[in-house]
């Protein structure tokens, strides 16, 4: 049977072929492109903003935000990727470019939250004064700008994991920006100018924390690993209670990008015609499909003795 392919039997439809598929990809592309344009914006005068306004705190969100434009900008190009890149010895394709970059923005952010770490440090040592108004006024306009971000990707977010986490990334925006209006509030009415560095710092970490669990995924799925979600025992199973399914081993599951799964396994049957061990292939490949999403499964017959 060739790889990755689905057959189709009784109440299982090609995933590539519906209708559906297509136009939810063009509104997905849409909605990415419309958020990835506020969110590259907003990083740029937020970044402005923090260097006139000499704010460590709006600086910092900048850095933040451009951590989730990167993973916004990985999303919109998985999708360009997955409708317009093809080639002949890549036979998953470039779905990969998506992990890679991934990972390459992970371990880039590292050093940039040192330097905003370093910088925290010396500004709570040396307190330097802050524009607060200008400050206040850009940090509103970044709120404002990540909830209708979130909005915009709250309706697809649902169905799609690359969105979904584009989502999550909008709502941490959301938190940082609130984390400056909030320390440039303080500023404000109690010129008390140490909690910007320490405002930088809460958004620090939460940069940190993503990076560091956007680099964990990235070697997870480049290192071939079981994707998350998915117990091998539980797969095993569903597949012996497959009819006819005597036995199963050799199983293999890895993740080729964001929700691609694939598997390889050997399963054990008596002597049958060709219709009746089609049948099981068909019957497995659908129990993986609708039970895990592994919608590329390769499954090798084996004669019991």
């Amino acid at each position: 049977m060739e790889h990755g392919h689905h057959p189709k039997i009784a109440g299982h439809d090609e995933h590539h072929d519906h209708p559906h598929e297509h136009v939810h990809r063009s509104v997905e592309k849409k909605r990415l492109t419309i958020v990835a344009g506020l969110t590259g914006s907003m990083m740029v005068i937020e970044g402005i903003g923090g260097y006139i306004t000499n704010s460590l705190a709006l600086l910092s969100d900048a850095f933040h935000m451009l951590t989730h434009f990167g993973a916004l900008m990985i999303s919109l190009s998985a999708i360009i990727i997955a409708t317009r890149f093809q080639s002949e010895d890549k036979t998953f394709g470039y779905w990969r470019a998506e992990i890679l970059t991934a990972l390459l923005n992970g371990i880039t952010l590292v050093p940039i939250v040192g330097y905003i770490l370093y910088e925290s440090y010396h500004r709570y040592l040396h307190p330097e004064p802050i524009r607060d108004t200008l400050m206040l006024v850009v940090a509103f306009v970044g709120l404002i700008v990540n909830i209708v971000s979130a909005l915009a990707l709250w309706g697809v977010g649902k169905e799609d994991i690359n969105i979904r986490g584009a989502f999550l990334h909008m709502l941490g925006d959301t938190l940082s920006s609130v984390a400056v209006i909030i320390a440039g509030v303080i500023i404000y009415f109690t010129n008390w100018l140490t909690v910007d560095p320490i405002a930088s710092v809460v958004i620090s970490i939460m940069i940190l924390i993503w990076s560091a669990g956007l680099i964990y995924e990235s070697v997870h799925v480049l290192l071939e690993s079981v994707p998350k979600g998915i117990r091998v025992d539980e797969v095993e199973r569903l597949i012996k209670a497959v009819s006819g399914v005597e036995d199963v081993h050799d199983i293999h599951i890895w993740q080729i990008t964001s929700g691609m799964y694939s598997l390889t396994c050997h399963v054990m049957v008596g002597d049958m015609n060709i219709s009746e061990a089609q049948g099981i292939v068909q019957q497995i490949q659908y129990t993986l499909d609708k039970q895990f999403h592994i919608t590329h499964a390769n499954v090798q017959l084996e004669h019991s003795l």
